[in-house]
């Protein structure tokens, strides 16, 4: 049975969907890693991180990843995880579309997640000899229990801080695949570099990134420290002050509709939380019709599967991002002014 949930992001009321759902998996989730995945040469490995330190003694067979970035980071160097997460909302078959390609052998049991993070039970059923959760936003909760059943990796600097190549690099250290780790992140920053020239128009200009509520309130991407800011950053876009300095110490702000002006940026994204009447509600406000970013066209309305890749780049779905997506946000800031 699938059950759609909301993933809090760590900031008032700022409710991002998800859809992390339960699902039956594959009928033996006791299969181990993928073949050619954890090299055993490399071991005993230690990775110290934000939450504790992770010594992992020998090449791990059965790979838990609790993150979508983690468990990315391990498709992406062949290692298959006998669990992962389940995305609903995407793919009928709870993979992602950047993902799916990667499993093809046996599928490993994908967990659910809610408010209060993993179950727990599912995990430890699964006999893991190695957690990866530096993606995973309620790791600070689960981290003592998680720990007690196999070495476990949260991430380095905060929920939702740590870049997708920080934590690809965390991942191949931790099943002795260093040097695939470091050629597999540089291989995808290269395709990010060449954004910059292959859509020079993206240079310079400002952008939001928003999540809209159905009481109308909007949540707004504004750390610069945030990972789907530091995705739009290697695009050679800009985080305007005006957004940046919203008020709250978190890495995303709440605004009421009354306040939608400093959206009036040079592209505008909105996530509508699988809402058509939010979406409607929203698009369909005097307040947001006025906005300039809205009359010349360099809106975008994001479905799940625009939105997710957005807000959780991994090393898998970033290319995805460029072929997909980065073609209509180039369209949307040709009609913005020059930088």
């Amino acid at each position: 049975m699938r059950t759609i949930m909301r993933r809090v992001a760590v900031t008032a009321a700022l409710v991002l969907s998800l859809g992390a759902a339960a699902a039956c998996g594959d009928d033996d989730p006791a299969g181990g890693a993928s073949d050619g995945g954890a090299a055993s040469g490399a071991f005993p490995v230690t990775v110290t991180h934000k939450l504790g330190t992770a010594k992992i003694k020998s090449a791990p067979k059965r790979i838990v990843a609790l993150g979508e970035v983690d468990q990315d980071a391990l498709l992406a160097l062949g290692v298959t995880p006998v669990g992962m997460v389940e995305l609903t909302g995407v793919q009928p078959d709870g993979l992602a579309p950047w993902s799916a390609p990667k499993l093809t052998g046996a599928k490993p049991k994908l967990l659910k997640t809610g408010d209060a993070g993993f179950n727990l039970e599912e995990v430890a059923a699964l006999r893991p000899d190695l957690i990866l959760a530096a993606g995973d936003y309620a790791i600070d909760k689960e981290y003592d229990k998680l720990s007690k059943l196999a070495p476990t990796v949260a991430y380095q600097t905060g929920p939702a801080e740590d870049a997708w190549q920080q934590i690809t690099l965390q991942v191949a250290k931790a099943v002795g695949r260093e040097a695939d780790g470091r050629a597999l992140v540089g291989k995808v920053d290269t395709a990010l570099a060449a954004v910059k020239t292959q859509h020079p128009e993206l240079v310079g200009k400002t952008f939001a990134l928003t999540s809209i509520f159905p009481n109308g309130n909007i949540g707004v991407m504004k750390s610069e420290t945030d990972i789907s800011v530091k995705l739009f950053k290697q695009f050679g876009m800009v985080l305007p002050p005006t957004v940046a300095k919203l008020p709250g110490d978190g890495f995303a702000a709440q605004l009421s509709m009354e306040k939608v002006s400093v959206l009036d940026v040079d592209v505008l994204l909105s996530y509508y939380n699988d809402d058509p009447a939010a979406q409607k509600k929203f698009e369909g406000n005097k307040l947001v019709k006025d906005l300039a970013v809205v009359r010349r066209g360099s809106y975008i309305p994001l479905d799940l599967k625009w939105f997710w890749p957005l807000r959780t780049p991994t090393s898998l779905s970033v290319q995805y991002v460029i072929d997909q997506i980065v073609p209509k946000i180039a369209k949307a800031a040709t009609a913005a002014k020059p930088a």
